[in-house]
Protein backbone atom coordinates (compact mmCIF):
# COMPACT_ATOMS: atom_id res chain seq x y z
CA UNK A 1 0.00 0.00 0.00
CA UNK A 2 1.32 2.92 -0.86
CA UNK A 3 2.14 5.74 2.25
CA UNK A 4 -0.84 8.17 0.99
CA UNK A 5 -3.18 5.46 1.09
CA UNK A 6 -2.70 4.44 4.43
CA UNK A 7 -2.23 7.84 6.07
CA UNK A 8 -5.66 8.23 4.46
CA UNK A 9 -7.19 5.09 6.02
CA UNK A 10 -6.16 6.67 9.49
CA UNK A 11 -8.95 9.49 10.57
CA UNK A 12 -9.31 12.78 9.23
CA UNK A 13 -5.95 13.92 9.99
CA UNK A 14 -4.87 11.32 8.29
CA UNK A 15 -7.22 12.29 5.33
CA UNK A 16 -5.90 16.21 5.69
CA UNK A 17 -1.98 14.43 5.25
CA UNK A 18 -2.83 12.29 2.22
CA UNK A 19 -3.74 15.38 0.51
CA UNK A 20 -1.91 17.65 1.13
CA UNK A 21 0.62 18.76 -1.08
CA UNK A 22 3.85 17.64 -0.04
CA UNK A 23 6.33 18.75 -2.96
CA UNK A 24 6.02 22.43 -1.65
CA UNK A 25 7.50 21.38 1.83
CA UNK A 26 11.06 20.84 2.95
CA UNK A 27 10.09 16.53 3.57
CA UNK A 28 9.17 16.24 -0.19
CA UNK A 29 6.76 13.34 -0.96
CA UNK A 30 5.66 10.61 1.27
CA UNK A 31 6.98 8.34 -1.07
CA UNK A 32 10.76 9.72 -0.50
CA UNK A 33 9.83 10.16 3.21
CA UNK A 34 12.39 7.79 5.14
CA UNK A 35 11.18 4.84 6.93
CA UNK A 36 11.55 6.00 10.36
CA UNK A 37 9.62 8.94 9.14
CA UNK A 38 6.28 6.88 7.91
CA UNK A 39 6.81 4.11 10.76
CA UNK A 40 6.60 7.58 13.26
CA UNK A 41 3.79 8.84 11.37
CA UNK A 42 1.67 5.85 11.29
CA UNK A 43 2.27 5.12 14.78
CA UNK A 44 1.11 8.56 15.09
CA UNK A 45 -1.87 8.77 13.22
CA UNK A 46 -3.14 5.26 14.60
CA UNK A 47 -2.93 6.46 18.40
CA UNK A 48 -6.03 7.74 20.30
CA UNK A 49 -3.78 9.45 21.93
CA UNK A 50 -2.93 13.29 21.13
CA UNK A 51 0.42 12.78 19.83
CA UNK A 52 2.71 14.81 17.17
CA UNK A 53 5.52 14.06 14.88
CA UNK A 54 7.92 17.33 14.55
CA UNK A 55 10.52 15.95 11.62
CA UNK A 56 13.76 17.79 10.26
CA UNK A 57 15.38 21.25 10.85
CA UNK A 58 12.07 23.49 10.34
CA UNK A 59 10.01 20.67 12.92
CA UNK A 60 7.40 19.98 10.18
CA UNK A 61 4.45 19.51 12.09
CA UNK A 62 2.40 16.10 11.75
CA UNK A 63 -0.78 15.49 14.12
CA UNK A 64 -3.35 12.97 14.74
CA UNK A 65 -7.32 13.17 15.57
CA UNK A 66 -7.41 13.61 18.92
CA UNK A 67 -5.07 16.77 18.26
CA UNK A 68 -7.37 18.35 16.41
CA UNK A 69 -9.77 19.78 19.27
CA UNK A 70 -6.64 21.12 20.74
CA UNK A 71 -5.48 22.68 17.91
CA UNK A 72 -9.01 24.96 17.01
CA UNK A 73 -8.80 26.77 13.84
CA UNK A 74 -5.46 26.14 13.20
CA UNK A 75 -6.61 22.46 11.89
CA UNK A 76 -5.99 21.87 8.98
CA UNK A 77 -3.50 24.10 7.82
CA UNK A 78 -1.05 23.40 10.54
CA UNK A 79 -0.66 19.93 8.81
CA UNK A 80 2.85 19.61 7.86
CA UNK A 81 3.60 23.29 8.83
CA UNK A 82 6.93 24.30 10.61
CA UNK A 83 6.45 24.42 14.24
CA UNK A 84 7.11 28.12 14.00
CA UNK A 85 4.73 28.96 12.30
CA UNK A 86 1.88 26.81 13.60
CA UNK A 87 2.47 28.14 17.32
CA UNK A 88 4.45 31.97 16.50
CA UNK A 89 2.68 32.66 19.59
CA UNK A 90 4.52 30.12 22.20
CA UNK A 91 7.66 29.73 19.86
CA UNK A 92 9.90 31.28 22.53
CA UNK A 93 8.79 28.82 24.64
CA UNK A 94 8.78 25.82 22.97
CA UNK A 95 11.95 26.24 20.83
CA UNK A 96 14.68 25.64 23.99
CA UNK A 97 12.58 22.59 24.54
CA UNK A 98 12.67 21.17 20.69
CA UNK A 99 15.96 22.52 20.53
CA UNK A 100 17.46 20.32 23.66
CA UNK A 101 16.15 17.23 22.10
CA UNK A 102 17.67 18.05 18.62
CA UNK A 103 21.13 18.52 20.19
CA UNK A 104 21.11 15.38 21.60
CA UNK A 105 20.08 17.00 25.45
CA UNK A 106 17.27 14.55 25.72
CA UNK A 107 13.97 14.34 26.55
CA UNK A 108 12.00 16.92 28.18
CA UNK A 109 8.89 16.59 30.28
CA UNK A 110 6.63 19.81 31.44
CA UNK A 111 3.93 19.54 33.62
CA UNK A 112 0.53 21.53 33.25
CA UNK A 113 2.72 24.37 31.55
CA UNK A 114 0.67 27.63 30.93
CA UNK A 115 0.57 28.49 27.43
CA UNK A 116 -0.95 31.53 26.04
CA UNK A 117 -1.78 30.08 22.64
CA UNK A 118 -3.91 31.81 19.64
CA UNK A 119 -6.42 28.70 18.33
CA UNK A 120 -10.08 30.25 18.87
CA UNK A 121 -9.52 33.62 16.85
CA UNK A 122 -7.94 35.44 20.84
CA UNK A 123 -5.08 34.66 22.84
CA UNK A 124 -6.55 32.02 25.20
CA UNK A 125 -4.77 30.89 28.77
CA UNK A 126 -3.90 26.94 28.11
CA UNK A 127 -2.63 24.17 30.21
CA UNK A 128 -0.68 21.41 28.70
CA UNK A 129 1.16 18.58 30.42
CA UNK A 130 3.90 16.91 27.30
CA UNK A 131 7.14 15.44 26.82
CA UNK A 132 9.06 16.03 23.74
CA UNK A 133 11.49 13.16 22.99
CA UNK A 134 13.79 12.47 20.04
CA UNK A 135 13.16 10.33 17.07
CA UNK A 136 16.45 8.71 15.47
CA UNK A 137 16.43 7.85 11.33
CA UNK A 138 18.00 4.72 11.82
CA UNK A 139 18.87 4.72 7.95
CA UNK A 140 21.29 7.45 8.89
CA UNK A 141 23.34 6.25 11.77
CA UNK A 142 20.99 6.79 14.35
CA UNK A 143 21.01 10.46 14.06
CA UNK A 144 18.34 12.70 15.95
CA UNK A 145 16.06 13.52 12.87
CA UNK A 146 13.21 14.90 14.63
CA UNK A 147 11.08 14.90 17.82
CA UNK A 148 7.78 13.05 18.69
CA UNK A 149 5.24 14.94 21.39
CA UNK A 150 2.68 12.98 23.74
CA UNK A 151 0.69 15.78 25.39
CA UNK A 152 -2.87 16.39 27.49
CA UNK A 153 -4.09 19.15 28.13
CA UNK A 154 -4.96 20.05 31.41
CA UNK A 155 -6.87 23.99 30.76
CA UNK A 156 -9.98 22.80 32.21
CA UNK A 157 -9.34 20.65 35.11
CA UNK A 158 -6.23 23.48 36.31
CA UNK A 159 -8.98 26.28 35.64
CA UNK A 160 -11.78 24.06 37.31
CA UNK A 161 -9.31 23.21 40.31
CA UNK A 162 -8.39 27.33 41.04
CA UNK A 163 -12.19 28.18 41.01
CA UNK A 164 -13.10 25.75 43.31
CA UNK A 165 -10.10 26.81 45.91
CA UNK A 166 -11.86 30.56 45.43
CA UNK A 167 -15.13 29.80 46.22
CA UNK A 168 -13.62 27.84 48.79
CA UNK A 169 -11.71 30.56 50.24
CA UNK A 170 -14.44 33.14 49.74
CA UNK A 171 -16.87 30.82 51.88
CA UNK A 172 -14.18 30.14 54.53
CA UNK A 173 -13.51 33.85 54.87
CA UNK A 174 -17.38 35.44 54.45
CA UNK A 175 -19.37 32.95 56.23
CA UNK A 176 -18.16 33.84 59.85
CA UNK A 177 -18.33 37.77 59.65
CA UNK A 178 -20.79 39.95 61.36
CA UNK A 179 -22.08 42.54 59.25
CA UNK A 180 -22.97 42.99 55.53
CA UNK A 181 -20.95 45.64 55.34
CA UNK A 182 -17.69 43.51 55.99
CA UNK A 183 -18.94 40.92 53.81
CA UNK A 184 -19.25 43.94 50.87
CA UNK A 185 -15.31 45.06 51.90
CA UNK A 186 -13.89 41.56 52.42
CA UNK A 187 -15.01 39.95 49.49
CA UNK A 188 -12.44 41.93 46.96
CA UNK A 189 -9.84 40.78 49.13
CA UNK A 190 -10.40 36.88 48.17
CA UNK A 191 -10.90 37.85 44.47
CA UNK A 192 -7.55 39.24 43.85
CA UNK A 193 -5.97 36.05 44.82
CA UNK A 194 -7.44 34.62 41.76
CA UNK A 195 -6.54 37.71 38.89
CA UNK A 196 -6.76 34.98 36.24
CA UNK A 197 -10.21 34.56 36.37
CA UNK A 198 -11.21 37.52 38.29
CA UNK A 199 -8.67 40.17 36.81
CA UNK A 200 -11.17 42.83 38.91
CA UNK A 201 -14.40 42.98 40.84
CA UNK A 202 -16.58 45.63 42.27
CA UNK A 203 -19.11 44.97 45.08
CA UNK A 204 -21.95 47.13 45.84
CA UNK A 205 -24.20 47.02 48.81
CA UNK A 206 -27.13 49.23 48.79
CA UNK A 207 -29.26 50.20 51.80
CA UNK A 208 -32.66 49.88 50.42
CA UNK A 209 -33.23 50.67 46.55
CA UNK A 210 -31.06 49.70 43.22
CA UNK A 211 -28.69 52.48 43.32
CA UNK A 212 -24.94 52.33 43.16
CA UNK A 213 -25.26 56.52 43.01
CA UNK A 214 -26.02 56.10 47.20
CA UNK A 215 -24.57 52.76 48.11
CA UNK A 216 -23.87 51.92 51.64
CA UNK A 217 -20.69 50.20 51.09
CA UNK A 218 -18.56 49.77 47.83
CA UNK A 219 -15.31 47.96 47.53
CA UNK A 220 -13.18 46.32 44.54
CA UNK A 221 -10.13 44.47 43.56
CA UNK A 222 -7.52 44.52 40.92
CA UNK A 223 -8.61 48.17 39.89
CA UNK A 224 -5.91 49.52 42.13
CA UNK A 225 -6.68 53.43 43.08
CA UNK A 226 -9.77 54.01 44.81
CA UNK A 227 -10.54 56.72 41.57
CA UNK A 228 -10.96 53.85 39.38
CA UNK A 229 -13.18 52.06 41.19
CA UNK A 230 -15.21 55.37 41.08
CA UNK A 231 -14.67 55.84 37.41
CA UNK A 232 -15.75 52.66 36.94
CA UNK A 233 -19.35 52.96 38.90
CA UNK A 234 -19.72 56.13 37.18
CA UNK A 235 -19.21 54.68 33.80
CA UNK A 236 -21.81 51.82 35.00
CA UNK A 237 -24.60 53.76 36.23
CA UNK A 238 -24.06 57.58 33.75
CA UNK A 239 -27.48 57.76 34.24
CA UNK A 240 -28.37 56.25 37.56
CA UNK A 241 -28.71 52.76 37.07
CA UNK A 242 -28.06 51.02 33.24
CA UNK A 243 -30.40 48.78 32.24
CA UNK A 244 -28.02 46.29 32.43
CA UNK A 245 -27.71 46.70 36.06
CA UNK A 246 -31.57 46.91 36.08
CA UNK A 247 -31.63 43.14 34.00
CA UNK A 248 -28.98 41.59 36.54
CA UNK A 249 -31.57 42.27 39.47
CA UNK A 250 -34.05 40.62 37.69
CA UNK A 251 -32.14 38.12 35.64
CA UNK A 252 -30.92 34.80 37.69
CA UNK A 253 -27.95 34.36 35.55
CA UNK A 254 -26.99 38.19 35.78
CA UNK A 255 -26.47 40.18 32.48
CA UNK A 256 -23.07 40.26 30.43
CA UNK A 257 -21.85 44.43 29.97
CA UNK A 258 -19.90 44.73 26.88
CA UNK A 259 -17.06 47.45 26.83
CA UNK A 260 -18.65 50.84 27.19
CA UNK A 261 -16.56 53.88 24.81
CA UNK A 262 -15.61 55.26 28.64
CA UNK A 263 -13.97 51.85 29.45
CA UNK A 264 -11.06 52.20 28.24
CA UNK A 265 -9.98 55.20 30.45
CA UNK A 266 -10.35 52.20 33.55
CA UNK A 267 -7.59 50.41 34.12
CA UNK A 268 -6.45 47.46 36.27
CA UNK A 269 -4.03 48.02 38.99
CA UNK A 270 -1.03 46.55 37.00
CA UNK A 271 -1.88 50.01 34.02
CA UNK A 272 -3.16 47.36 31.85
CA UNK A 273 -6.99 48.39 30.18
CA UNK A 274 -9.65 46.56 31.82
CA UNK A 275 -11.21 43.34 30.04
CA UNK A 276 -13.77 44.46 27.76
CA UNK A 277 -16.35 42.31 29.06
CA UNK A 278 -18.35 42.24 32.85
CA UNK A 279 -20.53 39.75 34.22
CA UNK A 280 -22.83 41.23 36.61
CA UNK A 281 -24.80 39.71 39.01
CA UNK A 282 -27.81 40.41 41.57
CA UNK A 283 -27.21 39.52 45.13
CA UNK A 284 -29.14 39.26 47.73
CA UNK A 285 -29.30 39.11 51.83
CA UNK A 286 -32.64 37.00 51.58
CA UNK A 287 -33.23 33.43 50.74
CA UNK A 288 -36.15 34.14 47.95
CA UNK A 289 -35.10 34.56 44.59
CA UNK A 290 -37.90 37.49 44.32
CA UNK A 291 -36.13 39.60 47.21
CA UNK A 292 -35.26 42.72 46.48
CA UNK A 293 -31.39 42.82 45.92
CA UNK A 294 -28.90 43.86 48.42
CA UNK A 295 -26.51 44.66 45.94
CA UNK A 296 -24.40 43.95 42.72
CA UNK A 297 -21.18 42.26 42.14
CA UNK A 298 -19.53 43.40 38.65
CA UNK A 299 -16.46 40.71 38.00
CA UNK A 300 -14.18 41.79 34.89
CA UNK A 301 -13.78 38.31 32.55
CA UNK A 302 -10.70 37.50 31.64
CA UNK A 303 -9.58 38.47 27.75
CA UNK A 304 -7.74 35.12 27.75
CA UNK A 305 -10.51 32.81 28.53
CA UNK A 306 -14.01 32.37 26.95
CA UNK A 307 -17.15 33.36 28.49
CA UNK A 308 -18.95 29.54 28.52
CA UNK A 309 -21.14 28.31 30.63
CA UNK A 310 -18.70 27.09 32.77
CA UNK A 311 -17.15 30.91 33.34
CA UNK A 312 -20.86 32.12 34.04
CA UNK A 313 -21.66 29.40 37.02
CA UNK A 314 -18.52 30.28 38.61
CA UNK A 315 -19.37 33.71 38.56
CA UNK A 316 -23.37 33.02 39.56
CA UNK A 317 -21.47 30.54 42.27
CA UNK A 318 -19.17 33.58 43.52
CA UNK A 319 -22.35 35.67 44.05
CA UNK A 320 -24.47 33.08 45.68
CA UNK A 321 -21.52 32.80 47.93
CA UNK A 322 -21.52 36.55 48.93
CA UNK A 323 -25.63 36.16 48.92
CA UNK A 324 -25.40 33.61 51.51
CA UNK A 325 -22.47 35.60 53.36
CA UNK A 326 -24.84 38.97 53.43
CA UNK A 327 -27.86 36.46 55.00
CA UNK A 328 -25.65 35.05 57.79
CA UNK A 329 -24.54 38.39 58.83
CA UNK A 330 -28.01 39.86 58.23
CA UNK A 331 -28.99 37.13 60.21
CA UNK A 332 -26.04 38.23 62.70
CA UNK A 333 -26.96 42.08 62.38
CA UNK A 334 -31.00 41.08 63.66
CA UNK A 335 -30.05 39.09 66.47
CA UNK A 336 -27.29 41.67 67.91
CA UNK A 337 -30.33 44.01 66.90
CA UNK A 338 -32.84 42.40 69.11
CA UNK A 339 -29.94 41.37 71.96
CA UNK A 340 -29.65 45.14 72.27
CA UNK A 341 -33.59 46.18 72.43
CA UNK A 342 -34.22 43.10 75.32
CA UNK A 343 -31.00 44.81 77.16
CA UNK A 344 -31.82 48.17 76.61
CA UNK A 345 -35.88 47.56 77.76
CA UNK A 346 -34.14 45.33 81.18
CA UNK A 347 -32.66 48.39 81.74
CA UNK A 348 -34.98 51.29 80.82
CA UNK A 349 -38.73 52.22 81.51
CA UNK A 350 -40.93 51.52 78.69
CA UNK A 351 -43.22 54.36 79.39
CA UNK A 352 -40.26 57.68 79.03
CA UNK A 353 -37.46 55.85 77.96
CA UNK A 354 -35.53 57.21 81.39
CA UNK A 355 -32.96 53.84 82.38
CA UNK A 356 -34.92 52.07 85.45
CA UNK A 357 -33.90 51.33 88.91
CA UNK A 358 -31.88 48.62 88.08
CA UNK A 359 -29.63 51.34 85.30
CA UNK A 360 -29.67 53.98 87.77
CA UNK A 361 -28.05 51.57 91.05
CA UNK A 362 -25.54 50.30 88.45
CA UNK A 363 -24.72 54.17 87.29
CA UNK A 364 -24.54 54.93 90.82
CA UNK A 365 -22.20 52.25 91.93
CA UNK A 366 -19.70 53.57 89.02
CA UNK A 367 -20.15 57.25 89.86
CA UNK A 368 -19.29 56.77 93.53
CA UNK A 369 -16.15 54.97 92.55
CA UNK A 370 -15.54 57.71 90.66
CA UNK A 371 -16.19 60.05 93.92
CA UNK A 372 -13.62 58.29 95.54
CA UNK A 373 -10.79 58.98 92.99
CA UNK A 374 -11.58 62.74 92.28
CA UNK A 375 -12.79 65.78 94.10
CA UNK A 376 -16.49 65.95 94.53
CA UNK A 377 -19.52 64.08 95.91
CA UNK A 378 -22.17 62.47 94.29
CA UNK A 379 -25.97 63.35 95.17
CA UNK A 380 -29.17 62.12 94.66
CA UNK A 381 -32.53 63.62 94.43
CA UNK A 382 -35.70 61.21 94.83
CA UNK A 383 -38.26 62.89 93.46
CA UNK A 384 -42.07 62.06 94.10
CA UNK A 385 -45.00 63.62 92.71
CA UNK A 386 -48.17 64.97 94.85
CA UNK A 387 -51.07 65.09 93.44
CA UNK A 388 -50.57 61.93 90.44
CA UNK A 389 -52.64 60.01 92.10
CA UNK A 390 -55.50 62.53 91.43
CA UNK A 391 -54.86 63.28 87.97
CA UNK A 392 -55.66 59.21 87.06
CA UNK A 393 -58.74 58.81 89.72
CA UNK A 394 -60.35 61.99 87.55
CA UNK A 395 -58.62 61.36 83.67
CA UNK A 396 -57.87 57.90 83.90
CA UNK A 397 -54.67 56.18 82.91
CA UNK A 398 -53.91 57.55 79.52
CA UNK A 399 -53.56 61.26 81.16
CA UNK A 400 -51.42 60.05 84.12
CA UNK A 401 -49.37 58.10 81.46
CA UNK A 402 -49.06 61.82 79.31
CA UNK A 403 -47.73 63.35 82.52
CA UNK A 404 -45.24 61.02 83.50
CA UNK A 405 -44.20 61.70 80.12
CA UNK A 406 -43.98 65.67 80.61
CA UNK A 407 -42.28 65.31 83.99
CA UNK A 408 -39.27 63.09 82.30
CA UNK A 409 -38.96 65.80 79.47
CA UNK A 410 -39.05 68.40 82.17
CA UNK A 411 -36.78 67.11 84.47
CA UNK A 412 -34.08 66.31 81.80
CA UNK A 413 -34.68 69.94 80.25
CA UNK A 414 -34.32 71.25 84.29
CA UNK A 415 -30.86 69.21 85.14
CA UNK A 416 -27.41 69.24 84.33
CA UNK A 417 -26.39 67.65 81.06
CA UNK A 418 -24.37 65.06 82.46
CA UNK A 419 -26.71 64.53 85.54
CA UNK A 420 -28.52 61.20 84.88
CA UNK A 421 -32.58 61.06 85.26
CA UNK A 422 -34.34 57.41 86.28
CA UNK A 423 -37.62 56.62 86.51
CA UNK A 424 -38.24 54.05 89.06
CA UNK A 425 -42.19 53.06 89.40
CA UNK A 426 -45.22 55.09 89.77
CA UNK A 427 -44.68 58.80 89.95
CA UNK A 428 -41.70 57.88 91.43
CA UNK A 429 -38.38 59.56 89.45
CA UNK A 430 -34.58 59.91 90.65
CA UNK A 431 -31.84 61.98 89.95
CA UNK A 432 -27.92 61.22 90.04
CA UNK A 433 -25.44 64.18 90.24
CA UNK A 434 -22.26 64.16 90.18
CA UNK A 435 -18.97 66.06 91.29
CA UNK A 436 -20.91 68.42 93.80
CA UNK A 437 -18.62 70.68 95.10
CA UNK A 438 -21.26 72.11 98.05
CA UNK A 439 -24.30 71.82 99.56
CA UNK A 440 -25.58 75.09 98.27
CA UNK A 441 -24.60 73.14 94.72
CA UNK A 442 -27.57 70.52 94.97
CA UNK A 443 -29.47 72.53 96.79
CA UNK A 444 -29.95 74.82 93.69
CA UNK A 445 -30.93 72.04 91.22
CA UNK A 446 -33.24 70.38 93.95
CA UNK A 447 -35.09 74.10 93.56
CA UNK A 448 -34.89 74.05 90.02
CA UNK A 449 -36.69 70.60 90.28
CA UNK A 450 -39.55 71.82 92.50
CA UNK A 451 -39.92 74.70 90.48
CA UNK A 452 -40.12 72.80 87.20
CA UNK A 453 -42.43 70.13 88.69
CA UNK A 454 -45.10 72.92 90.11
CA UNK A 455 -47.95 71.85 87.75
CA UNK A 456 -50.79 74.45 87.83
CA UNK A 457 -54.70 73.41 87.44
CA UNK A 458 -54.81 72.51 83.44
CA UNK A 459 -58.48 72.38 82.31
CA UNK A 460 -59.79 69.00 84.69
CA UNK A 461 -56.20 68.45 85.28
CA UNK A 462 -55.68 68.77 89.13
CA UNK A 463 -52.14 70.29 90.64
CA UNK A 464 -49.11 68.39 90.53
CA UNK A 465 -46.28 69.29 92.70
CA UNK A 466 -42.74 67.32 93.29
CA UNK A 467 -41.67 66.34 96.71
CA UNK A 468 -37.74 65.39 96.74
CA UNK A 469 -35.85 64.32 99.02
CA UNK A 470 -31.98 64.48 98.57
CA UNK A 471 -28.98 62.48 99.75
CA UNK A 472 -25.10 63.57 99.37
CA UNK A 473 -22.75 60.87 99.59
CA UNK A 474 -20.06 61.06 102.74
CA UNK A 475 -19.48 59.09 105.57
CA UNK A 476 -21.93 56.16 105.89
CA UNK A 477 -23.38 56.93 102.73
CA UNK A 478 -20.93 55.32 100.11
CA UNK A 479 -23.45 52.50 98.97
CA UNK A 480 -25.52 53.24 96.38
CA UNK A 481 -28.55 51.22 98.14
CA UNK A 482 -28.00 53.14 101.29
CA UNK A 483 -27.90 56.33 99.65
CA UNK A 484 -31.04 55.64 97.49
CA UNK A 485 -32.43 54.61 100.70
CA UNK A 486 -31.13 58.04 102.67
CA UNK A 487 -32.94 60.18 99.50
CA UNK A 488 -36.26 58.28 99.64
CA UNK A 489 -36.18 58.88 103.67
CA UNK A 490 -35.71 62.83 102.70
CA UNK A 491 -38.43 62.64 100.73
CA UNK A 492 -41.09 61.63 102.66
CA UNK A 493 -39.76 64.26 105.12
CA UNK A 494 -40.65 66.99 102.55
CA UNK A 495 -44.07 65.12 102.12
CA UNK A 496 -44.89 65.18 105.69
CA UNK A 497 -43.72 69.19 105.73
CA UNK A 498 -46.13 70.24 103.03
CA UNK A 499 -45.22 68.88 100.05
CA UNK A 500 -44.04 71.09 96.77
CA UNK A 501 -40.55 71.19 98.43
CA UNK A 502 -37.11 69.98 98.93
CA UNK A 503 -35.42 68.57 102.07
CA UNK A 504 -31.84 67.37 102.78
CA UNK A 505 -31.32 64.35 104.47
CA UNK A 506 -30.28 64.26 107.93
CA UNK A 507 -29.17 60.78 110.12
CA UNK A 508 -32.39 62.17 112.48
CA UNK A 509 -35.18 61.82 109.78
CA UNK A 510 -34.11 58.29 109.95
CA UNK A 511 -37.01 57.80 113.46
Amino acid sequence: MDPESLFAASGAAGRVLAAKDWSATTLGPPRDWSPSLRTAVCICLESRFPMIVMWGSELAYIYNDPCIPNLGDKHPAAMGMPLRQVWPEVWDELYPLSAQVMSGGGATWSANKRLLIRRHGYLEEAYFTFSFSPIREISDGARIAGVLSTYQETTRELIHSRRLACQRELTATLTRLRTQRSVCTRTPAVLEKYPEDIPYSIVVLWDRLPSLSAPLAVAASGLGERRATRHALAVLDRSGVLPEVVDATSLAGGRVVSRLPEWESVQLAGGSPAPATALVVALRNRPAATATPAGLLVIGVSDLLALDQDYRDFVEAIAGQISLGLMLARAREAERTRADAARRSSLHDALTGLPNRTSFLRNLGRALLRSRRRSGRVAVLFVDLDGFKAVNDTLGHRAGDDLLREVAGRLRRTVRPADVVARFAGDEFAVLCEEIATVGAVETIAGHVVDALALARRGDRPTVAASVGVALSGPGLLDPEELLNAADIAMYSAKRQGRGRYLLYEEGMRS
